[in-house]
């Protein structure tokens, strides 16, 4: 039935009175009329303005019996009620349903709108607690931390909040006259990416290639030195490490809790040992930067390793 899928549809008053042949002030009090009654709502909307009218069927179906007044009772005939219902009852069936989608997603928006509130709420809590002890830790004057609150939600939309603070922890460490407002200086292009941080992780995506191309050139060069060995019989082929995005991921958050000089330190004993079998390791580098109950126990390990055995060496 065609008139199921309709929803709201639009006429202006001289469409309608050229259609049907009732005159102007007639069909305004008729629509007031329909309106009063529920059978119809109106809405004035769009570009040009336009009058929007919604059917509610389910009020016409509830007014049938005064509307046909076809027995002597005022009730139906079976014949025509069934007549009517086959026609309506579609038409309220399916009015019902989208009204009850409609409320359901009205619903649905006002708890995520009040979650959203809430927490914006929280966000903005955790992030002046955040400031609070970041003030006394860097002594930083208050004028400093001065900001906006629509500026941290806008970062929200591209960084994490516990992302936001490390990032700001470093940029009140290392720049001159650093200030909140500053800090929160958006790129041209980018949308909602700040200028310090995106900088900065350009800064440290080099420093882990540089590290890797160093691990590689003390890889190679062990090699070449375990290849020379009277003791061995075999060498071993100069192939490459293995570099995954995920494995520089790993890297990245090594540096955050160890210097490039421990890593490279620790690596030699470790691959000497991985070029002599005696550890077996499928994957070289991601066993190395194994992260495990909150330490880097293998980089740890051989770092001890070097400190008693290789402390001598230069590499």
């Amino acid at each position: 039935m065609a008139f199921k899928k309709q929803k709201e549809f639009y006429h202006s008053s001289e469409t309608i009175r050229q259609e049907t042949g009732i005159k102007k002030h007639s069909l305004n009090s008729i629509i007031r009329r329909f309106t009063d009654l529920g059978i119809i709502s109106t809405e004035i909307k769009g570009m040009p303005r336009v009058k929007f009218f919604t059917v509610h069927y389910p009020k016409i179906v509830d007014l049938i019996p005064k509307i046909y007044q076809l027995s002597n009772n005022g009730q139906l005939s079976s014949d025509f009620s069934k007549h009517l219902s086959d026609f309506f009852i579609p038409l309220v069936d399916n009015y019902l349903q989208k009204n009850n989608i409609k409320n359901n997603n009205e619903e649905i928006n006002k708890k995520e709108k009040y979650n959203n509130e809430s927490e914006g709420e929280d966000v903005l809590s955790f992030f002046n607690d955040y400031l609070s002890s970041l003030k006394y830790q860097k002594n930083i004057s208050p004028t400093a931390l001065k900001f906006n609150d629509i500026d941290l939600f806008r970062a929200l939309k591209n960084y994490e909040i516990e992302f936001l603070c490390e990032y700001l922890e470093k940029y009140f460490e290392e720049e001159n006259k650093p200030s909140l407002n500053k800090f929160f200086t958006f790129d041209s292009i980018g949308v909602n990416k700040l200028k310090y941080i995106e900088q900065k992780i350009v800064d440290e995506n080099d420093y882990v290639d540089h590290l890797i191309d160093e691990l590689q050139r003390l890889y190679k060069s062990r090699i070449q030195m375990h290849n020379k060995s009277d003791s061995q019989k075999r060498g071993k082929s100069e192939s490459k490490l293995v570099v995954t995005k995920r494995l520089k991921e790993q890297v990245k958050k090594s540096l955050k809790v160890k210097t490039e000089l421990e890593i490279t330190n620790a690596f030699l004993p470790y691959i000497d040992q991985v070029l002599k079998e005696q550890v077996t390791i499928s994957k070289i580098l991601p066993y190395f930067f194994a992260f495990k109950n909150e330490e880097y126990e293998i980089i740890d390990n051989y770092l001890d390793y070097y400190n008693i055995h290789y402390g001598y060496e230069k590499h």
